[in-house]
Parts: structure tokens; C-alpha cells; sequence
């Protein structure tokens, strides 16, 4: 199955989800519609633990993740 198209990119660098990440990602999501995917890049290894229990909280769907180094990539849907 492909990869779901993301309609925008969020670039997290070393930031963890308690420190700011998730603030960027909710900027992120607001420049999107409801249903479509945000693609968001890491470099943080604890945010392939924390960011699927926060999409499970915010009613976002972790669609794919993809190791690619050390950089992280997950494609999130934007849940109502």
C-alpha cells in the first residue's frame, strides 16, 4: 500500500513532545483540513513512543511512520 500524501511538513529536529514539538505540530495542523495528513520529521527517538498516545488523546490517526537513519517520519491525520 503507498505512503499517504502529506499536505504539510513539520520539522521537529531534537525537540521531544514535552518540549515544544507537540506546539509546533498543533501550528501545523491548523493550517490543514480535517482528514488530511501532516508529515512530521525527528530526530527525537521518544517521539515514536509518545506522539502515538497523543493522536490517540487529540483524535488524530498515526497513519505510517518510516525510519530513515536517525530521522524519524510519521504521517498523522487530522481528526476533528
Amino acid at each position: 500500500m503507498p505512503r499517504p500524501e502529506a499536505a504539510a511538513v513539520c520539522y521537529g529536529g531534537h525537540l521531544d513532545c514535552g518540549s515544544g514539538l507537540l506546539i509546533a505540530i498543533k501550528r501545523a495542523m491548523s493550517g490543514i483540513e480535517v482528514g488530511q495528513a501532516l508529515e512530521i520529521l525527528s530526530l527525537e527517538p521518544s517521539v515514536g513512543h509518545d506522539l502515538p498516545a497523543w493522536c490517540r488523546l487529540t483524535s488524530h490517526e498515526l497513519l505510517d511512520v518510516e525510519q530513515s537513519g536517525e530521522q524519524s517520519s510519521y504521517i498523522v491525520r487530522r481528526g476533528r
